[in-house]
């Protein structure tokens, strides 16, 4: 059936099983109450597949272990760097700043995807993501949007957190939701795509703020974003765990990369260095997005590098639901953390 060619699809690409296995699977997981069969009512011949609430906690610990294991598997080495960051929070800049003072040039051989895996993105089999990592023969940069907490934290191995303030990441998420490719128009030129209206944006932040969803559920939540930094905030004198903030980055972006090459133990300045720096800027990566960054056919490279700006989200809010948002993070993080993250 169609439904279940789907779902078993997915579980095969994840598990690494056999169709008929999958489909097994599949079948067996409906029989059980952990999915349902959804009818479009509109057309009663399509039917999908739904995970029911006993499906969906299953299918949470299930990605929660297969992760986990990604991390206990993985055989590190010595001066490896794991850029541990929620998402849009600057993940892939200081993925660029560690692979430009690596690798000295800011010609990058390749895009940033092949120089700094995902480890534990689940969209790709761990034998690929391994032996991609296996293979690189530079110091190596890995990342993940996984915190610290739930990672295997190996010695001689640098752990970079990068913060953002929160809201601002909220709504770098809001428009990479929506980052699609701009649609084409006549004999196929790209045609502009406008952005969401500020009430759409407004609307979604709202919710957003108020979002109780739990950390392993939802780690781009609002508890999840603040478990993270929290987690990372405990760990800060850590030799192993180096933080840095977004809005230093944009402040004084050579200070920042002379601080991180100091602590990785790579030298900095000299002849080359304005180039890496300027490699390393928000404005550059945006331009260079399609090699740095390419995300496939049906997205905007360049929209993933939006703007890099601050204070869209606080913009974005009444007086009352800046007031909420600062009561839901004053209950989920420790004042000094959060003094940190709002820092302008």
């Amino acid at each position: 059936m169609a439904f279940r060619g789907g779902a078993a699809g997915g579980l095969k690409h994840v598990l690494g099983i056999t169709d008929q296995q999958a489909g097994e699977i599949v079948d067996a997981l409906v029989r059980h109450g952990y999915l349902d069969l959804l009818v479009d009512p509109a057309d009663r011949r399509r039917v999908r597949i739904g995970l029911t609430d006993r499906g969906r906690a299953v299918a949470l610990a299930l990605w929660d272990f297969l992760r986990m294991s990604r991390w206990r598997q993985f055989s590190f080495r010595p001066g490896d760097i794991v850029v541990s960051t929620p998402a849009k929070s600057g993940t892939t800049w200081m993925q660029m700043m560690c692979v430009l003072l690596i690798l000295r040039t800011a010609d990058l051989p390749a895009p940033m995807p092949e120089l700094s895996p995902w480890l534990d993105d689940m969209a790709c089999p761990r034998d690929e993501v391994f032996a991609a990592l296996a293979g690189q023969a530079h110091r190596r940069v890995v990342k993940t949007h996984t915190p610290l907490s739930d990672i295997v934290m190996a010695p001689e191995v640098t752990h970079i957190v990068v913060a953002r303030h929160p809201l601002d990441t909220a709504i770098s998420l809001f428009h990479q939701s929506r980052n699609v490719d701009s649609p084409r128009g006549v004999g196929g030129a790209t045609r502009p795509r406008p952005e969401p209206d500020q009430a759409s944006a407004r609307e979604w932040l709202a919710q957003w703020i108020e979002d109780d969803s739990s950390r392993e559920g939802q780690p781009s939540s609002l508890p999840g974003m603040m478990w993270h930094w929290s987690d990372a905030w405990s760990r800060r004198d850590d030799t192993g765990v180096l933080l840095f903030h977004y809005e230093d980055l944009s402040a004084d972006l050579s200070g920042q990369m002379t601080r991180l090459g100091r602590h990785l133990g790579i030298g900095t300045g000299g002849a080359g260095w304005a180039d890496l720096v300027a490699a390393a800027s928000f404005e550059r990566m945006r331009a260079d997005a399609n090699r740095i960054q390419p995300l496939g056919p049906a997205r905007n490279n360049t929209a993933f590098f939006r703007r890099g700006g601050s204070g869209s989200g606080t913009a974005l809010l009444t007086d009352g639901e800046l007031s909420r948002y600062h009561a839901r993070a004053a209950a989920l993080a420790p004042p000094d953390l959060l003094d940190w993250l709002h820092h302008r």
